[in-house]
């Protein structure tokens, strides 16, 4: 599954690279991320409880930071299992400056297992459409 999205911000993009580095704005920001705990640089535990119709499930795994090239760009990776399946993700946040503020893009895949998988692509697509909405706007909060 293909995931992408941008959104302008009134903030600086060193503005907008502090927030998308800071555990805690993400653990805010992020649809279903309950908590982001340090293992090592860049690399995090993470949890999350997602709710996707009639499916309800908690997920436990790996977010890492790779790539970084303050304050324009990283790449994510994200590895969590759960009782109804698991998910790999990896995405890249691009930051560039525009007259006024910033605008943040990003661009990612998604290999999805088990219940998540069989649920489909139109259903699990129109979710994260709305995740990454709910994600730029809490975000824009932060701001």
């Amino acid at each position: 599954m293909h995931l992408e999205g941008s959104h302008k911000f009134s903030a600086s993009p060193e503005r907008i690279w502090e927030l998308l580095n800071d555990p805690d704005v993400l653990a805010r920001a992020t649809p279903g991320l309950k908590s982001l705990e340090p293992l090592e640089e860049n690399l995090y535990k993470a949890e999350f409880q997602i709710k996707l119709g009639p499916v309800n499930g908690g997920f436990s795994g790996s977010l890492g930071v790779r790539d970084q090239q303050p304050p324009r760009s990283y790449r994510l990776e994200i590895d969590v299992d759960g009782r109804i399946g698991s998910a790999k993700a990896e995405g890249t946040f691009d930051i560039r400056g525009e007259e006024g503020g910033a605008i943040l893009s990003f661009a990612g895949d998604a290999r999805l297992r088990g219940v998540l998988a069989r649920m489909g692509g139109r259903v699990i697509s129109g979710v994260a459409q709305l995740f990454t909405k709910q994600f730029f706007e809490a975000l824009e909060k932060e701001v």
